[in-house]
């Protein structure tokens, strides 16, 4: 389960697109996107619900975009105001992954493994395995489209 918290806890954010995939492809796409630190293929991977959380908390960090970046550079994560204001979701993740705050604390998914999704309408249950430790990944169907659910800045 500790090993699940940084994927929680960081949490998942456009080169490798989701869309028309299995609800296992997603799951693999978003694992792959989180060890490479590629934001912008984590946010595909989100539900529109997370998605929205993310740009919540980039829009809060608008409010005060002075503050905030001088908070964020004491958290190793080097965004300035100017850049703030235009940030996408998937650049701010990205951001953060390649940050001295996360990016030594990245956790090893090489040996994920991934097992069949169990499909209940527009839901479906992903089994991921991580050092012995299981964990069900939901994802929900967004316009004919995979997503994983939840998270949002919990996945940060």
């Amino acid at each position: 389960m500790k090993y699940f918290l940084p994927v929680i806890a960081v949490i998942s954010l456009f080169s490798m697109a989701c869309a028309a995939e299995t609800p296992e492809q997603v799951v693999k796409t978003f694992f792959d996107a989180y060890e490479n630190a590629d934001g912008n293929a984590l946010v595909n991977c989100m539900s529109e619900q997370a998605l929205y959380d993310v740009n919540d908390y980039i829009n809060l960090l608008n409010e005060t975009p002075e503050e905030s970046s001088s908070f964020l550079a004491t958290l190793g994560i080097q965004i300035t105001a100017e850049e703030l204001t235009n940030i996408t979701a998937g650049d701010f993740v990205t951001a953060l992954f390649t940050s001295s705050a996360y990016s030594g604390d990245l956790p090893d998914f090489s040996d994920a493994e991934f097992g069949k999704a169990s499909i209940y309408g527009d839901r479906a249950l992903v089994p991921v395995t991580i050092h012995g430790d299981i964990e069900e990944i939901e994802l929900v169907l967004e316009n004919q489209s995979w997503k994983i659910v939840g998270y949002g800045m919990e996945m940060l």
